[in-house]
């Protein structure tokens, strides 16, 4: 028995209104809206309370407009029920817009990467370390030069 793939991870980023800056994760079906009970809670008059639905496919993000009153949007382009998003793209719900990216795993890095990340890590504890010894070491001699 062999497990299935794991969803695809994509990321929204805020880069208009008061969602500027923001990202939101998503790793499995989400509810975007007004209302608390939304996965992505966005509390602006001009989004609807359940305004949206997105879900991470392996082709791309689907977007279900929920019969929101101001609409959601696809690279400028009213959603009419559904649409699927692409690495890049711009996604909006009213006014707040958002980019579409995907999330990096370790496991897609390449070998040598994953290497490089690991050697880097690794370089920091060691300065780190030489650090600390040469705080140590000067405040050693510090205490012998006075004594």
């Amino acid at each position: 028995m062999t497990d299935a793939p794991p969803d695809p991870e994509y990321v929204l980023r805020g880069v208009a209104g008061t969602a500027f800056g923001r990202s939101f994760h998503l790793l499995a079906p989400t509810t975007v809206g007004r209302s608390p009970e939304c996965d992505i809670f966005l509390d602006e008059a001009g989004i609807s309370r359940l305004h949206a639905r997105l879900r991470p496919m392996d082709f791309g993000l689907e977007i279900e407009d929920a019969g929101s009153t101001n609409g959601s949007f696809l690279n400028g382009q009213r959603i009419g029920a559904v649409a699927i998003a692409r690495v890049g793209d711009e996604i909006a719900f009213d006014r707040l817009r958002f980019r579409v990216g995907q999330l990096r795993k370790a496991s897609d890095a390449s070998p040598a990467t994953r290497a490089r990340s690991t050697a880097s890590r690794h370089l920091g504890w060691w300065t780190a370390g030489l650090v600390a010894l040469g705080v140590l070491l000067a405040l050693a001699l510090r205490g012998f030069s006075s004594a």
